[in-house]
């Protein structure tokens, strides 16, 4: 692949992006960043407060700051290779996504911590490929599916091109289907990221926060932010899970850990 392309076309779109987002956010930007400057602690109990009010529950919020890159990746398509090492497992490929079934179903040691047995599963290179490149989310796991996925610089990867998802029946393992993403490449270097405070102010702020609600979990993930010259471009991410206390529904929601913009709802976590 020529990287070198790649951050071209990228830095250029990225200017785009940028100008676009200053744009749509510019005024409320200011405005934000002005009260946060003067008076940051009162500004972010007044909304938190508000927050409160709305009857919109949320648990502790941090305040600590990090760092985070941009990120360049490809879907690994080598499955036909690759699947060859598998042992006692049937499987099939398709749009970079191999579909695997046991041909004698595990059952779980634990059947609410499936990791416990999973974990084995995911390290055994005949049974799964590049296992050791993901980790157990319980945030994206679900009674019937148990999601691993994988990590840059020990931060998930919220995406279904970089996913194991296994199949559970009555607490047996049936199968699993994974898609692998290879030669990631950082593009820039590090850059600050907003706090998980932050990132649920801005949130309510855009008013994408409904009203008699509960945010189950906000954590820092790299998302897809656009795709360039069959390259997927990632960015630092705070993703939260709002619940519905009326209807049980879940509604997730993305904010750029790096300019506290607000991202398109439409993303595939699951």
């Amino acid at each position: 692949m020529n990287f070198k392309r790649i951050e071209l076309i990228f830095f250029i779109a990225f200017i785009l992006l940028d100008i676009f987002l200053f744009a749509s956010y510019s005024q409320k930007d200011n405005l934000v960043e002005s009260t946060v400057s003067t008076t940051t602690k009162h500004s972010s109990n007044s909304i938190l407060k508000s927050i409160k009010s709305d009857q919109i529950s949320v648990g502790e919020l941090s305040t600590k700051k990090a760092n985070g890159y941009y990120i360049a990746a490809f879907a690994k398509d080598a499955w036909h290779s690759d699947a060859g090492k598998l042992h006692d497992v049937l499987w099939s490929f398709n749009s970079h996504r191999l579909t695997a079934t046991f041909e004698n179903r595990i059952k779980l040691k634990n059947s609410k911590k499936p990791q416990q047995t999973l974990n084995g599963i995911v390290k055994d290179t005949t049974k799964v490929i590049n296992g050791d490149n993901y980790v157990y989310d319980k945030y994206l796991s679900t009674k019937n599916t148990v999601v691993y996925v994988q990590q840059v610089k020990n931060k998930p990867i919220y995406s279904t091109a970089g996913q194991i998802r296994f199949n559970l029946k009555k607490n047996y393992v049936l199968g699993y289907t994974q898609k692998y993403i290879a030669e990631i490449k950082f593009l820039k270097g590090k850059r600050p990221i907003i706090s998980q405070e932050r990132a649920l102010i801005w949130l309510y702020q855009y008013n994408k926060l409904m009203n008699n609600s509960t945010v189950k979990w906000i954590r820092l993930s790299y998302t897809r932010l656009l795709n360039v010259n069959n390259s997927t471009i990632y960015i630092p991410t705070w993703v939260l899970a709002v619940e519905s206390n009326s209807s049980g529904s879940v509604q997730y929601r993305r904010i750029n850990a790096f300019t506290g913009a607000y991202m398109e709802e439409n993303v595939s976590l699951r």
